[in-house]
């Protein structure tokens, strides 16, 4: 096995808003996705909990270096491993998702695990072979995916969340509230976001990429992107992603316009009759090249391309 590298920091904090801050991953450390700290007076939220326990642990610091007090509630915002694997070091905090969510860190979130903890070393390896294929400005990113997790002390199993909601969740402090809500799924089965009315602050999980080709391997595009036109009619001026640095509605606009391309690109390669293998082939616009993540595009077409949008509904 590739000898593991110990990489610091794991993420740094901004403040963004009252009572609210923004841990954002740092390439090369274990925690690959963003989170929010949220004081809302008596009250601490932490929203993700990042790739790997140990990342996990300094967010729990950081939360209560912030807000004077540990986590009392950690949202998910979907199953996917590199948003939870952080859970175990915030308890006793309650863990809050959608039911959906809940069931699918229970029954799939520990063979993501394993089947992770076997092929990271390999994909390690890889990273460091004069072959690689991963572009050189990313390596730093999938380093610290890749060790992290295999870093993670054994036995570890994700913890589910233990509170659950079905369509928003109100939380009111002494000093300000915090909506937890779902509009469905896009990125995944079923996504979550929270909005601070107080500031117009939106944590988005993977709804929201800036900076990275965001992955529709486990979602729908079009009905992403209509998720992602209601967040935008919220009034949201601070939006916080599940990778990248913190943007604004402007970012969540690229990201609308991203997912109605693979739409377009991948519905006229259907009408022409086109195979999907012949569309992976094409080749991506200029104005995503500079993204990372870019191995996603490929298989984000082919989503679009087995997922299609229903005629009549909504694309600008």
């Amino acid at each position: 096995m590739a000898r593991l590298r110990a990489r610091r920091p794991h993420f740094r904090t901004s403040w963004i808003a009252r009572g609210a801050w923004a841990a954002i991953a740092e390439d090369g450390g274990y925690s690959l996705c963003n989170a929010g700290i949220i004081d809302l007076g008596g009250l601490t939220v932490v929203f993700d909990s990042m790739l790997t326990p140990m990342a996990g642990s300094h967010l729990a610091r950081e939360a209560r270096r912030r807000t004077g007090r540990g986590a009392d509630l950690v949202v998910n915002s979907h199953w996917h491993g590199d948003h939870i694997r952080g859970n175990a070091s915030l308890l006793p905090a309650l863990v809050v998702s959608t039911e959906k969510t809940r069931d699918l860190i229970a029954t799939l979130g520990p063979q993501q695990w394993a089947d992770d903890r076997k092929t990271m070393g390999a994909a390690l390896r890889d990273l460091d072979s004069p072959s690689t294929d991963v572009p050189a400005n990313e390596r730093a990113l999938y380093r610290g995916w890749f060790e992290g997790t295999l870093a993670v002390p054994l036995p570890f199993s994700p913890v589910p969340p233990s509170l659950t909601f079905e369509t928003e969740l109100r939380i009111h402090g002494t000093q300000r509230e915090l909506r937890i809500l779902t509009f469905g799924g896009g990125h995944s089965p079923s996504d979550v976001f929270a909005y601070l009315p107080e500031g117009r602050v939106a944590f988005l999980g993977d709804l929201l990429s800036v900076g990275l080709h965001p992955s529709a391997g486990d979602g729908v595009p079009w009905r992403w992107a209509q998720i992602l036109r209601r967040i935008r009619a919220l009034g949201v001026e601070v939006a916080v992603p599940g990778h990248g640095p913190v943007g604004s509605d402007r970012e969540i606009r690229h990201i609308e316009a991203y997912l109605h391309h693979l739409d377009r690109r991948a519905g006229a390669a259907r009408r022409a009759g086109r195979s999907l293998a012949e569309l992976r082939r094409e080749p991506m616009p200029q104005s995503f090249r500079a993204w990372k993540f870019s191995a996603f595009y490929g298989e984000n077409l082919a989503r679009a391309y087995r997922f299609e949008r229903p005629k009549g509904s909504r694309v600008p």
